[in-house]
């Protein structure tokens, strides 16, 4: 029970900090062109064969609940609509995030068999490193594992990402084995429907739960006396997780998206590249390469030196999240290839790996200061002293919007753009050219051309106006100055 209330007490109070984190130090805002459009409009929440995103479920469905939420419960009370929007996305991420950070504690309360103060520390130590990991000195626009770049791909990227983590931390707390779905209780609804989201999210997130499942199973396996039928029976769960994952590749590889990637350059040329370019940002463009050399040299000397049934158990641990580093690595050069090189340097796709490798070297510090007891006495000063480093008025964490434009900015210009339609709206008017500023030479972007029926629908489906109206998006250079944008 104790334990409990410190994991439900260090839960809130990491929820608090990162809805004001999120509402008020770098908020998402309605934005772009395609925060305009997925907001309002929900898909069925099926996989469907041949669609533009198949998979993607999760965001193509939370994403319009929450534009709804903040239309109809949160705007009446504060009567902004922008603010509104912003406050039920910080809401709905730091929800994601809370339940992630506490599942890490569990995990660590059982894996780590460290006190109650001391893995209460660890959740906020691994909470404070996907802040830290991108850091550089006296630098602005700093990168970390929540950043994305604009408020759709919160939940394309970062709510798909914290699931599917989420999903590892409970499940490799169990014995592969355990049959989760043996009776229909609300626990096992709970948890099937939380699996079906995370692989029916992004094939970029999902390969975090399929590659530890993958690695669970490998490490049940006797291949010297394997048999197919006994295996899948010992393994069940896991292996239709598996399958499952499987399919959505499949569904995945078949729509529109995916099609409409054209390869000018060999698929092989293409994968070197991204090879170079993946290995080089994860080895250099970080500090993790300190963390995974420690996590590395802990567990050659666990191996070496350590007999103990603590010690084993540990090991395992930390080879199954070390093996997961390489599948990870080779997958996501292999789709990004596919897609778009740069796809793999995002931090909202990198956040598995480094997922992979706080855990590991958290497991490994935990074997040190279950070696050297005062060495716990450390812990809450590591804590602070990261928190410290990471808030330093030196440096400043990167927004999450479309080329790093300042929140506050793009609440003004979709302030003007949504002020021009309501006034068309009272005025009875059926069309309405609308001025946005000069964006590409393409389609203008982040304020295309074709918004503007996007734009409109959205308005009308969350009663910001009283019908849809024909809305031509107008670019004016002008308001480039007017706003300070390039």
């Amino acid at each position: 029970m104790r334990n409990f209330s410190a994991e439900i007490l260090t839960g809130t109070l990491i929820f608090a900090v990162m809805f004001v984190f999120f509402s008020q130090v770098h908020p998402p805002v309605l934005f772009d062109g395609d925060d305009w459009n997925v907001i309002s409009d929900a898909r069925v929440g099926l996989p469907k064969w041949g669609g533009w995103n198949p998979i993607k479920v999760l965001p193509e469905t939370f994403y319009p609940i929450c534009g709804y939420f903040a239309a109809y419960v949160v705007n009446p009370i504060i009567g902004d609509y922008l603010t509104a929007v912003t406050i039920s996305v910080a809401l709905i991420v730091s929800i994601f995030i809370a339940v992630y950070v506490v599942l890490f504690l569990k995990f660590a309360e059982k894996i780590f068999g460290l006190d109650t103060l001391t893995t209460n520390f660890f959740g906020i130590i691994f909470l404070l490193l996907h802040f830290a990991i991108f850091l550089k000195h006296n630098t602005q626009d700093n990168f970390y594992l929540f950043h994305t770049t604009d408020t759709d791909c919160v939940f394309n990227y970062i709510l798909p990402n914290l699931l599917n983590a989420a999903l590892v931390l409970f499940i490799a707390r169990f014995d592969a084995k355990k049959f989760f779905f043996e009776h229909v209780t609300p626990a096992a609804i709970f948890l099937f429907s939380a699996i079906y989201f995370g692989i029916f999210s992004s094939i970029l997130s999902s390969c975090i739960l399929a590659i530890y499942i993958f690695v669970e199973l490998m490490s049940r396996a006797q291949f010297k006396k394997f048999k197919p039928r006994k295996f899948f029976t010992d393994n069940k769960t896991f292996c239709v997780i598996l399958i499952f994952w499987l399919i959505s590749l499949l569904f995945e590889a078949n729509g529109g998206r995916a099609k409409s990637m054209s390869l000018e350059e060999s698929f092989f040329a293409l994968t070197i590249q991204t090879t170079a370019i993946t290995i080089q940002s994860l080895l250099f463009d970080n500090r993790g390469l300190p963390l995974m050399i420690f996590a590395a040299v802990t567990t050659i000397f666990i191996f070496v030196r350590q007999n103990d049934a603590y010690s084993k158990n540990l090991l395992r641990v930390l080879i199954k999240f070390l093996i997961c580093l390489p599948l990870w690595t080779v997958y996501v050069i292999l789709v990004a290839a596919r897609a778009n090189p740069t796809y793999a340097l995002r931090p909202d796709v990198q956040f598995g790996i480094f997922f992979f490798v706080f855990v590991i070297f958290l497991a490994a510090l935990s074997f040190w200061i279950k070696k050297f007891p005062r060495g716990a006495f450390i812990v809450p000063i590591l804590a602070f002293a990261l928190f410290t480093w990471i808030f330093s008025g030196k440096r400043t964490l990167c927004p999450s919007t479309f080329n790093h434009v300042p929140e506050k900015v793009c609440v003004e210009v979709s302030r003007h753009i949504i002020d021009q339609i309501i006034s068309a709206d009272r005025a009875g008017l059926d069309k309405v050219t609308v001025t946005v500023p000069k964006g590409d030479d393409n389609d203008n972007w982040p304020h295309p051309l074709y918004m503007g029926k996007n734009i409109s629908r959205t308005l009308h489906a969350h009663g910001i106006i009283s019908r849809r109206l024909e809305v031509k998006i107008l670019p004016d250079v002008t308001l480039n100055k007017r706003f300070n944008l390039p």
